[in-house]
């Protein structure tokens, strides 16, 4: 297993041959990795929107999706919302969706985050889930990265931020239509683009 610091996995998602991704039971690709994931493969978000809501029969369980040209994804349900705002890791779930992993894509070269210790996917004891990380997955080529992961608004908030800023500071002079094609095209080179699903956007 090796360890990457301070570096967003989205950029390098290609490079495997399989993501694994930490998720709950509530079917909310919204934030950090999981949001930006479904962002860069929309199909994800899709397959899992079909998902029963809330269903915490699925903990420990995975689902495994595969595109022609795509790195294999498997979404392991690994949390779950105690109240209506905060997510809970399960450490037997992640332990079951990690060792299911391991004897699956054996040999194989997989990308992932330290799953379940962040605010989007479970707010587990970090050490905690590096140590079950590395205990369930001795079979595989791990890539692990060790960063920040925000919400949605933190991450828009962070990319628009220094472009409002360079604005204010140059006093460049822009129309209504240039900033927003600006802030869009930056959000989108970031995965933190709206996504349209079945009319509606998200």
């Amino acid at each position: 297993m090796k360890l990457i610091k301070d570096k967003d996995p989205i950029f390098f998602t290609d490079e495997y041959d399989v993501v694994l991704l930490g998720t709950s039971t509530a079917c909310s690709l919204a934030s950090g990795f999981q949001g930006k994931l479904a962002r860069k493969y929309p199909y994800v978000d899709a397959e899992n929107d079909k998902q029963p809501y809330r269903d915490n029969r699925r903990l420990g369980t995975r689902l495994t999706l595969k595109e022609e040209g795509k790195p294999i994804i498997s979404l392991m349900y690994v949390s779950k919302y105690n109240d209506s705002r905060n997510v809970t890791i399960d450490y037997e779930a992640l332990t079951n969706c990690l060792t299911t992993a391991n004897a699956e894509f054996k040999g194989k070269k997989v990308i992932t985050t330290i799953v379940g210790s962040t605010k989007v996917d479970g707010n587990g004891e970090r050490e905690k889930c590096l140590e079950i990380l590395e205990k369930c997955t001795k079979d595989l080529d791990i890539d692990v990265y060790d960063y920040e992961q925000l919400t949605y608004s933190e991450e828009v908030a962070k990319v628009i931020r220094p472009l409002s800023d360079k604005w204010i500071k140059e006093k460049i002079r822009t129309t209504k239509k240039q900033r927003i094609e600006e802030r869009q095209k930056l959000l989108k080179e970031n995965y933190l683009n709206k996504v349209n699903y079945g009319g509606e956007t998200y």
